[in-house]
């Protein structure tokens, strides 16, 4: 998931914003970004405790948010690809 957010993170740079949330700290969020070959800037989120605004169930966990603020899909029968064409 991580790999695909990274090439989509490029693809869609100035129009889409992807984290990827560690509930750690922010130097596991480098060593694991290092680690998977990201290069995406925007793709690292670190803090104790993800905020309950993000709605995570489950780790990993994918949700759309749209332009407006508005969770697309959370989780459940997420394709980030498609996804985030159709919210874009």
């Amino acid at each position: 998931a991580a790999q695909e957010m990274d090439k989509l993170a490029t693809e869609y740079e100035g129009k889409a914003i992807f984290l990827c949330v560690n509930t750690r700290t922010i130097e596991d969020a480098k060593q694991y970004k290092q680690s998977k070959g990201l290069s995406g800037s925007a793709l690292i989120h670190a803090a104790q405790r993800p905020p309950a605004e993000y709605g995570l169930r489950y780790i990993p966990h994918k949700v759309v948010i749209d332009k407006s603020g508005v969770v697309v899909k959370n989780y459940d029968n997420v394709r980030l690809q498609d996804d985030v064409a159709a919210v874009i």
